[in-house]
């Protein structure tokens, strides 16, 4: 059983609840630091100069931001607002958009983010706002990977790599000196695969290799992306970063051999593999209901983590002291007007009463973020619990007055 996918902090879960009104997130500081520290030192170890970049749409709070530059990891920004928190927090990154407005691009560009172009039409709305000196674009391989692909024939993203050269030509011809490529092909990539990373860079180097040849350009950054595979069920292994990186090490020296090219510096944007498993939803029991079958109702739903309803994704859950009762198969549901609202389905878990604190795990990455206001409920508190064991509110819960203070009430 993988300890990463069944642990929580029981001690701070505890005083948490004491102190908050539940539901809330509570992410912890010191697992936090130790995935930062663990993905930034299994590449640095490779790659003296490598350059770690948050993706920031996993967990955009300010004070996780703040904690992730503090580790030295830059931003990955995929919108304007993401990229004016990193800029008023200062941190310097990357901005990937796709299907950017003029009005979007007048807003991120600068020269604390390279601009990572989706497609060669936007070449010519950023010349006209002032080609940046570097620019860097995103490249469709035509294939992809992953639970959610996002290259080949039928993704919205990234310039194909038949186009590419003619990219780089066009960009260099509206002014930019200096160039990056990029690729991100799938989320959260199969954990058994840990060889993708390296085809990935083997296909990106051939890129690199052909922009060269036709376009006369040298590329100097090369941003794998993102899409580290975590595990979410108990009998999932964790991706090994050290072997992944030194694989990557061993791709890198066999294409710059190959294709005689400089190495580019690489960049990488980890997001889900740096905070999934920081953070937990915490909720308590306060219905049981005994219907065709047992469901167990918790004061959270899917409008705090939608992802069980959305894709069906699994996530682990736990019950505060209930390690030592019996079990039974219950299905646990929140209170949203919809049947996909169950967290858990037909799952064996511990013997539930009404006000029994139940954790629903991985949810310190694209939990909160992708929370909503469905059936008029509001979003729910973010907690951290520091390295010293105090505990902190880092966002309160909204307000239903607040749900409506864009309206002409």
């Amino acid at each position: 059983m993988n300890e990463e996918v069944i642990y929580y902090p029981e001690d701070g879960v505890r005083a948490a609840v004491e102190q908050f009104d539940t539901p809330f997130f509570l992410y912890e500081e010191k697992k936090l630091r130790s995935n930062l520290q663990t993905f930034r030192d299994s590449f640095v170890k490779y790659f003296p100069d490598f350059w770690p970049l948050y993706a920031v749409k996993a967990n955009p709070n300010p004070e996780i931001l703040k904690i992730v530059a503090d580790e030295g990891f830059g931003a990955d920004c995929s919108s304007e607002s993401e990229a004016w928190i990193c800029r008023k927090l200062g941190i310097e990154g990357m901005y990937t958009g796709n299907y950017t407005t003029r009005d979007e691009f007048k807003t991120v560009m600068g020269d604390d983010m390279i601009v990572n172009l989706d497609d060669i039409s936007m070449i010519e709305t950023v010349a006209e706002l002032g080609m940046p000196e570097l620019i860097s674009f995103r490249i469709n391989p035509g294939v992809g990977n992953g639970d959610f692909v996002t290259a080949g024939p039928d993704a919205k993203y990234g310039v194909p790599f038949e186009k590419a050269s003619e990219a780089y030509k066009l960009a260099a011809e509206a002014g930019a000196k200096r160039f990056g490529i990029h690729m991100m092909t799938g989320s959260n990539v199969p954990i058994s695969e840990e060889n993708y990373f390296a085809e990935l860079v083997e296909k990106l180097f051939e890129i690199v290799a052909n922009v060269r040849d036709e376009a006369g350009i040298e590329i100097e950054l090369m941003n794998i992306g993102g899409g580290f595979g975590v595990p979410y069920k108990p009998e999932e292994e964790s991706l090994d970063m050290n072997k992944l990186a030194a694989s990557i090490r061993s791709e890198f020296d066999k294409a710059v051999e190959k294709y005689g090219v400089k190495e580019p510096r690489l960049m990488a944007e980890p997001g889900r593999w740096i905070g999934a498993n920081v953070g937990w939803l915490v909720s308590k029991v306060h219905v049981i209901k005994d219907s065709y079958k047992k469901f167990v109702g918790i004061d959270a739903s899917s409008s705090d983590m939608p992802r069980p309803s959305i894709y069906g994704a699994y996530h682990y859950a736990s019950v505060l002291d209930g390690s030592d009762r019996s079990l039974e198969e219950v299905s646990v549901v929140g209170r949203i007007c919809e049947n996909n609202d169950q967290f858990v389905k037909n799952r064996e878990l511990p013997i539930m009463e009404v006000g029994d604190v139940v954790l629903i795990h991985n949810c310190g990455a694209h939990a909160f973020v992708m929370g909503h206001n469905y059936n008029g409920r509001v979003r729910h508190a973010e907690c951290l619990l520091e390295e010293n064991g105090e505990l902190r509110m880092i966002r309160r819960a909204e307000t239903i007055k607040e749900l409506f203070q864009t309206t002409p009430l």
